[in-house]
């Protein structure tokens, strides 16, 4: 897989310059929600997450989540609802420079990584191949399904190999994180789908 090119050298027309640039106004737009607003986003968000995972006609037995972390929208609500329902939730854990995913159980405490995102690492790991949906925290989106990550690259590695309509590939934010358009590297995985506190975006 192509290497990401290093920021230092990176010239003001270049693909990680422009990024990195969304990525700067976007966190910062996304931080600066006031904490009554940002649960009333929440909730919407929320509500149309579990509309499309319930609703779309996709399989919808296994669902990958995130936690949220620097300001992304709480899923956690549409977790527990997803299990009360007999469902399977896992959360994301790092290994190495990629992700696993792990079974999620609410009573059972987890781990911080290095970033301080909880993990369930001491739950059985589930394999990407059996989910059915990929929920995936963004910073900025367009509506030709490009996605604007912190820059780690780690859902990049991660579902590089499995095929492009299984899992569901599904990002998760804000309304305002959209964009008219976004810079596309030849690493980047595409999102089938956005959710937003507006609703949904299918991908064409």
């Amino acid at each position: 897989m192509p290497k990401h090119p290093p920021e230092a050298t990176a010239a003001p027309s270049d693909p990680a310059h422009l990024k990195q640039a969304l990525r700067t106004r976007l966190k910062a737009t996304r931080q600066a929600l006031t904490d009554t607003r940002r649960r009333a986003l929440d909730a919407q968000v929320c509500a149309h997450v579990l509309s499309a995972v319930l609703e779309t006609p996709h399989p919808n037995h296994a669902i990958a989540m995130f936690v949220a972390h620097g300001g992304e929208p709480d899923l956690l609500p549409v977790a527990h609802r997803l299990l009360e329902s007999g469902r399977e939730v896992a959360l994301p854990a790092l290994k190495g420079d990629a992700l696993t995913f792990h079974r999620y159980d609410p009573n059972v405490p987890m781990t911080a990584n290095r970033f301080g995102i909880p993990e369930p690492v001491d739950q059985p790991r589930v394999a990407i191949e059996t989910l059915d949906w990929v929920l995936m925290p963004l910073v900025g989106f367009s509506a030709a399904g490009a996605r604007l990550g912190m820059g780690g690259g780690f859902y990049d590695r991660t579902l590089a190999s499995v095929a492009a309509s299984s899992p569901l590939k599904v990002g998760v934010g804000y309304a305002f994180q959209q964009v008219d358009a976004l810079p596309v590297e030849s690493w980047d995985v595409s999102m089938a789908m956005v959710v937003t506190d507006r609703g949904r975006l299918w991908v064409e």
